[in-house]
């Protein structure tokens, strides 16, 4: 795995925009933010991403975030969206995808979307930015009761399904 766009604070990572395992067949992953996974040592989500990736036929993957601030809690999330952070985000998205045709993105941040109201609207701006890839939406088996999908933490290893992004977004 490497690390991609990760900007330090001293010793301390504050950003991660994504976090990658090269491969010839690769899963988009789209997470909520990054916590505590290195290039040298997974922590549990991205140890389940990895077991999910190769268990549907990837052989990498990249992880990205709808917003790409580090923290372990959803309440060390910024409390307003960082404009910046956001821009910089997306052109890391951009650059990540680039070259993908109708690349395979699973969707893996649970209701942790709803920990601060920006986060579903930096995910309407990368739906924007990925629609000309015409990106292949999956979740973890069926939605969370409140309609979004799994967290690979919190799912048991059962097949991606399809999702649908523009229902949800509606």
């Amino acid at each position: 795995m490497k690390y991609e766009n990760v900007i330090m604070n001293g010793d301390e990572e504050q950003v991660r925009f994504s976090l990658v395992k090269a491969g010839k067949r690769q899963l988009v992953v789209l997470g909520v933010n990054p916590s505590r996974a290195t290039d040298k040592r997974p922590d549990p989500t991205m140890t389940k991403v990895m077991k999910f990736a190769e268990r549907n036929g990837f052989d990498g993957f990249v992880m990205l975030n709808l917003y790409p601030q580090r923290s372990t809690a959803l309440g060390g999330l910024h409390k307003e969206a960082d404009a910046d952070l956001c821009r910089r985000n997306l052109q890391a998205i951009r650059e990540a995808v680039a070259g993908m045709e109708h690349p395979t993105v699973l969707l893996a941040f649970g209701n942790a979307i709803g920990a601060r109201p920006y986060l579903k609207a930096c995910l309407k701006d990368i739906v924007a930015l990925l629609a000309p890839l015409h990106p292949q939406w999956k979740q973890i088996g069926q939605p969370t009761v409140y309609g979004n999908p799994r967290h690979p933490s919190r799912a048991g290893y059962t097949a991606f399904s399809d999702f649908d992004m523009e229902g949800y977004l509606a």
